[in-house]
């Protein structure tokens, strides 16, 4: 003789069946993404980082910090690249991560930070905590000016607060 299944137990396999559909989406879903990333180029030879190519039909990118394996962010170190008196520095996006995502400038002189690359979510949305300042990259660059900083650690970070850089001024 069978033995009566109980209303909660069938609510508790319906609940399991249904989360294990969504993490089989999810995973789908993030594996596309993955697949169809926009191809990297060196950027320039003097930086050696490597930076996503430019292009109106490439597939966003999403933050790896949110929506990847929970791995660490690479840490990946850029130069200042001196304009007119300004340091610019120039983030990308590569594989969700903010690229290069470690400064170090002089105190003092003036900095502007340009992003670069095709986002969405909060990856698309860097801000700078300390400093009271947000972007917005919904046309593929933000470009965020910074000023003269005093000495001291800066971070940048998605607008999730996850996904993150400094800048050390020195």
């Amino acid at each position: 003789m069978a033995k009566p299944r109980s209303r909660g137990r069938e609510a508790l396999l319906f609940a399991a069946i249904v989360a294990v559909a969504l993490v089989v989406i999810v995973l789908g879903s993030m594996a596309l993404r993955s697949s169809n990333d926009v191809p990297m180029t060196q950027s320039s030879a003097s930086s050696g980082v490597r930076m996503a190519q430019s292009s109106a039909s490439a597939e966003p990118q999403i933050c790896a910090s949110c929506w990847g394996d929970g791995a660490p962010d690479p840490q990946v170190t850029g130069a200042p690249v001196v304009e007119d008196g300004v340091q610019v520095l120039k983030v990308g996006l590569v594989e969700g991560y903010y690229q290069p995502n470690n400064f170090i400038v002089q105190a003092g002189v003036p900095v502007t930070v340009v992003f670069s690359g095709n986002a969405e979510g909060c990856l698309a949305e860097p801000e700078f905590p300390e400093l009271g300042l947000k972007a917005d990259m919904a046309g593929g660059t933000a470009t965020v000016t910074l000023g003269a900083l005093k000495p001291g650690k800066y971070t940048f970070t998605c607008s999730m607060g996850v996904n993150e850089g400094t800048i050390t001024a020195e």
